[in-house]
């Protein structure tokens, strides 16, 4: 990616590289659903308790790719702004190599705690059958699933967003198919559906592998000598990232254990219904934060940091925009919204309050997302980590257990708006701290 393009059509390479970045997460997220359908239709309410039990396997598995990948992309970017193509290669050779053996090794150690896990999440007979049935093979999709991740990363760093948007294409196609028959005709129940996540992964790294393959990019494969400053700066840079993934898991857990302290089932049904809609614009947010990532990298390896401060106020113009969006639709429509789900007239008026408390979670979340990204891609680990960390536990468990006790389900509905708004004043105050250090 050359510095001067990026300079000369700034909006049109945010778009570029965020736009197929975006459909990719949202593809990500009809795959999900595709396996829930199946699971849910095929095999029963059982099979689905199951994976939801063991999702914090998941989270954490996603948290390690995110930060070794976003750790060893912003590296690579610097050094092809800096015009060192070779040890971008290196690094993206070490990186690949680095998450393979992290995850082999994580799935063999959850592997021989595989019974301790299951006892600790309280899973019996038919939970338990099909718990173990489902990530048995799932921890041998989980380390291909982080590969792909962090080669998808970096086909996006060497300036071909477009390959990632027509793998994750194929892959959400060959995973219907694959659940219709696996699960569908065939009749494996969950382990069918494993496996065709399995698969899927399996075909997807294959493919993605082979684009690093040719000599024309900037980035390939390439013999290395393990560089432990390289790794450490790695895991500092992706830091943030694995935070974020790991507060998801957390606050998921503390908002479920409020709502059925303060408020009861009715409340959680409210609080999954509006998390979707949500759930959809942070997939938004953080698409565009991952096509802002390589771009700002390359222009802080090239020492452009106008440019690089230039595309990420874009990125929260277009943000704030999309989230003004957001707010207005569901303030206006949000009770309309809730009836889809056919649940009852009070859950859809709790949907409907929460929306109009929710509408500030939409104008500001793009602004912190984005520059809690940004800061990761100039290589300022320290700020970036700062920011996901108060989004995602400090602020937002004090809140989560602080609000209801005081105003009930309204203290459930502020309590994400309250942790945006703090949260982006002290991302200002950051970003103010950052232009000052480089003189602008």
């Amino acid at each position: 990616m050359d510095v001067t393009q990026i300079k000369n059509h700034k909006l049109k390479t945010i778009l570029r590289f965020s736009i197929p970045s975006i459909i990719a997460m949202l593809l990500e997220t009809v795959i999900t659903i595709t396996d829930g359908y199946f699971t849910g239709n095929y095999v029963g309410e059982n099979a689905l308790a199951a994976i939801n039990l063991g999702l914090p396997i998941l989270y954490f598995y996603l948290g390690v790719g995110l930060c070794v990948g976003v750790g060893g992309t912003v590296i690579a970017g610097k050094l092809l702004g800096a015009r060192d193509s070779e040890k971008a290669s290196e690094v993206f050779s070490q990186t690949v190599v680095t998450a393979t053996v992290v995850c082999v090794i994580i799935s063999a150690v959850t592997f021989l705690l595989f019974t301790s896990i299951m006892k600790l999440l309280g899973t019996d007979g038919e939970l338990s059958a099909a718990f173990t049935q489902y990530y048995s093979v799932m921890l041998g999709c989980y380390p291909l699933m982080v590969l792909g991740t962090v080669l998808g990363m970096y086909i996006r760093t060497d300036g071909k967003p477009q390959v990632c948007m027509m793998v994750s294409i194929a892959s959400c196609i060959a995973n219907a198919v694959l659940d219709s028959l696996l699960v569908g005709r065939l009749a494996l129940g969950v382990e069918g559906s494993a496996i065709a996540s399995l698969i899927v992964q399996f075909l997807a790294v294959v493919v993605q592998a082979a684009f690093f393959l040719g000599r024309s990019h900037s980035i390939r494969f390439r013999r290395f000598r393990f560089d432990a400053t390289v790794c450490r700066e790695t895991i500092l840079n992706g830091s943030s990232e694995f935070i974020g993934e790991m507060a998801s898991a957390i606050s998921m857990f503390a908002f479920n254990y409020v709502l059925m302290k303060y408020v009861g089932a009715s409340g959680v049904a409210a609080f999954t219904i509006l998390g979707f809609a949500v759930y959809g614009y942070s997939m938004i947010a953080i698409g565009f934060g991952q096509g802002l990532t390589p771009l700002v990298s390359i222009c802080w390896g090239a020492k452009e940091w106008e440019t690089a401060m230039s595309l990420r106020k874009r990125t929260n113009w277009i943000l704030l925009g999309m989230g003004a969006l957001f707010a207005g639709f569901f303030w206006v429509l949000g009770k309309r919204y809730a009836s889809l789900f056919g649940c009852s007239t009070g859950v859809a008026d709790m949907v409907s309050a929460g929306f109009r408390f929710y509408a500030i979670t939409f104008l500001i979340m793009g602004y912190d997302v984005t520059n809690s990204m940004y800061f990761t891609s100039c290589g300022d680990a320290l700020d970036s980590a700062i920011i996901s960390a108060l989004r995602g536990i400090v602020l937002l468990l004090t809140f989560i257990f602080l609000f209801p006790a005081i105003w009930g389900m309204t203290g459930v509905w502020m309590a994400a708006p309250a942790t945006e708004a703090l949260t982006a004043v002290v991302s200002a105050f950051l970003l103010k701290k950052q232009a000052r250090k480089i003189g602008r």
